[in-house]
């Protein structure tokens, strides 16, 4: 009966997961609820208002079904529902494989994992968000099947085979996770080595047998089915490549001294963010150290080695797209590996057990630090989520504008097609200067406007005003833009910025 299910299911439930599903839950509620209660469409939303997801030449061959989940509609509040909802879950997973006991653990693991900046990037796409939450958190869930599991690695591979099968940016969030839990079983459990081996080959086979699955899928859809590869982030030039080995590691040391030091490194103003990532940094070489001496790890010098060297190699898990492929661009949607960094000084406080003066003064400050962290996320979650609302109402203002211009030019028939050319300019000082100085680059959330090309003019055209213009081919629009007539004509919002020629209503934004 479902009533005997549910009571045994809620029996099976440990405190530690009810505690990180109802922060996480609480927390990305209170973080995100304003992008899930508006519609606030990028440039990609706009032609996916409804769309099946259907990204196999992006070698996202699961995306369609697991966004299928939420229906193929951009809908807010449902997809966003089911993101925290998968968001929850994922640090349930999290507290269940780091073994977490203390309540401030687990919230704190909990609010970084929902409010870490790649949250709200992926938020700015909302049509899909669900999917790629749902992936972040099937990752997590293998790495959880295949260390709870002696042969955990088979099903695992299935699951992350899956996974990066939504987004291959799980394999980095896979590598940094692994590192991540290692060094918290070497400093924290003092495993030996030979437990620290069979971690390795468990999940050295979990990775290698799931990639070797997204491989032959990804060759069977380029060879066999005559897929198209895109060229996007370098998909179709994956294992080239076009310098040396090295350039790969000065591009992985100049965009982790970005991310987490851009005001120190820049001329960008030094905001609290990267002040937090300085103190983030500065705990953990200090937990690093407690936890040596509390746990007499020094003591197995092969292993604090090992765990020096883990530690190390973080910049290069989280970057490890590098290596794949010399056309990679990272971006925001792309570093969820980097929350690893900020979850380490909450697991050193958790396995700090011996209460001398150090490790009291430590706990406290790496609890603080990273609630502070948590709501410093938050704020610039919605610093972007500003911006976003700022862009789509004047993005559609001007739309109305144009559409007002347009039918009262005369010579304007039904038949008549459409010219845009150029981009108008809607920026101000507190879009384009001081919210990019002022946050990290979510990626999606950032500009002064939604309509890029004349492709997203006519998404909004039909999708928000009902109208529908017959829009001419890209190389009429190169041909009159090269015209001497056209370079005479004067620049929106002039009253010659509008033109009929030939039953062509031409329009010069710039």
């Amino acid at each position: 009966m479902p009533e005997e299910f549910m009571s045994k299911w809620k029996s099976a439930i440990k405190p530690q997961w009810k505690t990180a599903f109802l922060s996480a839950a609480i927390i990305g509620f209170l973080c995100h609820m304003f992008v899930f209660t508006n519609t606030l469409p990028n440039h990609d939303s706009l032609v996916n208002m409804h769309s099946p997801q259907l990204k196999g030449e992006s070698g996202r061959f699961f995306l369609s079904p697991v966004s299928g989940i939420s229906s193929y509609f951009d809908l807010p509040w449902i997809n966003g529902t089911l993101s925290v909802f998968y968001l929850a879950l994922t640090a349930v997973v999290l507290a269940e494989l780091f073994q977490l006991k203390k309540t401030f653990s687990i919230v704190a693991v909990s609010g970084l994992i929902v409010t870490f900046p790649t949250i709200a990037s992926t938020f700015s796409y909302m049509f899909t968000a669900d999917g790629y939450m749902f992936a972040s958190l099937l990752t997590v869930l293998a790495l959880l099947i295949t260390i709870k599991y002696t042969y955990g690695f088979i099903a695992g591979s299935i699951v992350f085979y899956i996974a990066v099968g939504v987004y291959q940016a799980n394999l980095p969030f896979l590598l940094t996770i692994v590192i991540v839990f290692l060094i918290s079983e070497i400093l924290g459990k003092n495993i030996s080595f030979q437990q620290f081996k069979s971690y390795i080959l468990r999940i050295f086979g979990m990775g290698a047998l799931g990639m070797a699955l997204y491989a032959t899928n990804f060759k069977f859809y380029s060879s066999l089915f005559a897929g198209t590869i895109t060229s996007y982030q370098g998909l179709d030039s994956v294992g080239e490549s076009s310098g040396s080995f090295f350039d790969g590691f000065e591009q992985v040391h100049e965009a982790f001294t970005f991310f987490f030091f851009r005001g120190f490194m820049t001329d960008f103003p030094v905001q609290l963010f990267e002040w937090l990532n300085a103190a983030v940094f500065l705990l953990t070489a200090i937990g690093f150290a407690l936890l040596l001496i509390q746990n007499r790890i020094f003591t197995n010098v092969p292993m604090a080695l090992i765990s020096l060297g883990l530690l190390l190699l973080m910049p290069l898990s989280s970057y490890i797209l590098y290596f794949v492929s010399p056309d990679v661009v990272y971006h925001m949607l792309m570093v969820l590996p980097l929350v690893g960094f900020y979850l380490l000084p909450v697991l050193f406080y958790e396995h700090l057990t011996i209460p001398t003066v150090a490790a009291k003064g430590f706990s406290w400050l790496a609890v603080v630090s990273a609630f502070v962290v948590v709501f410093n996320f938050a704020v610039i979650s919605n610093i972007s989520y500003l911006n976003m609302e700022l862009r789509y109402e004047k993005s559609t203002a001007f739309v109305n504008r144009l559409i007002s211009r347009i039918e009262q030019t005369e010579g304007v028939t039904p038949e008549s097609k459409l010219a845009l050319i150029g981009r108008v300019q809607l920026g101000s000082p507190l879009s384009k200067e001081i919210i990019p100085q002022s946050i990290p680059r979510v990626m999606g959330s950032l500009g002064d406007s939604i309509l890029p090309l004349p492709y997203h003019y006519n998404a909004m055209m039909k999708g928000h005003f009902g109208v529908n213009y017959k829009f001419i081919s890209e190389q009429e629009r190169q041909e009159i833009a090269a015209s001497q007539w056209f370079a005479e004509m004067e620049a929106w919002p002039s009253s010659n910025a509008v033109r009929v020629i030939d039953d062509v209503i031409v329009v010069k934004l710039q």
